[in-house]
């Protein structure tokens, strides 16, 4: 099938390969983006009920691994030419868009919520016997102690000697028989809030760029099939 002269379909071609590059790109990107997320706090799961660090990083590997799909679907449609094939590109292309729209909306709403989650669970925790090591791996790697401060272990660590705190919290043997003497004077759920407030910037630069790359493929997707259509 040749093309019609002034048509412009391969300009909307390579148009919307490039696009769909930087698109492919950008999945590659949030993947690992959520494998960054998971591993640089993976600790902190053993200590949060509700799991939003898991919920949240295991939802960024699978979005970037959709986005990859979908752009070799756009690949795959480009070079055989296929109206149908585009066409399904450009709704999955329009339905990720929209989800992202909406959980953009929804984690904007409930990111201050979030973090009173993080704070309840991390308190919680203070109180299980079972999540012991991973407090003294959070405590030991990030030199924080308890949630506030290390007053957040008194009376629970032992009780039987109120004022101690774990070794954990202040970084050589014996040290927390001391108590306050030694220990890390910030909290670790200031550092889980911290890390949040971070990575809320670096996932929202990476969704705007995404959602610009979706305008400009779905408008030229859209002239692509109009063209197909035309030149068919």
């Amino acid at each position: 099938m040749g093309y019609k002269s002034g048509s412009g379909l391969p300009v909307k071609e390579i148009v919307f390969g490039i696009s769909n590059t930087i698109f492919l790109l950008m999945g590659l990107a949030v993947f690992i983006v959520g494998v960054y997320l998971k591993v640089s706090r993976s600790v902190y799961t053993e200590l949060l009920d509700s799991r939003e660090f898991e919920t949240g990083t295991a939802l960024c590997v699978s979005a970037g691994i959709i986005v990859v799909v979908v752009s070799l679907i756009g690949f795959w449609g480009l070079w055989m030419k296929s109206k149908f094939i585009l066409s399904l590109y450009f709704f999955s292309v329009l339905i990720i868009f929209c989800l992202e729209i909406a959980a953009g909306i929804i984690a904007y709403i409930y990111r201050n919520k979030i973090e009173e989650i993080i704070e309840e669970d991390l308190r919680t925790g203070l109180k299980d016997t079972k999540r012991r090591i991973a407090w003294d791996t959070v405590q030991e790697k990030y030199e924080c102690c308890g949630v506030h401060n290390y007053t957040d272990w008194m009376g629970v660590y032992d009780v039987n000697v109120p004022s101690s705190i774990p070794d954990s919290c202040c970084g050589y043997p014996d040290c927390g028989e001391s108590g306050s003497m030694a220990a890390w004077r910030i909290g670790c759920v200031e550092d889980a809030k911290d890390w949040l407030k971070e990575n809320y910037l670096l996932l929202g630069l990476v969704c705007v760029v995404i959602g610009a790359i979706h305008v400009l493929l779905l408008i030229v997707t859209a002239a692509l099939i109009i063209l197909l259509r035309l030149n068919g």
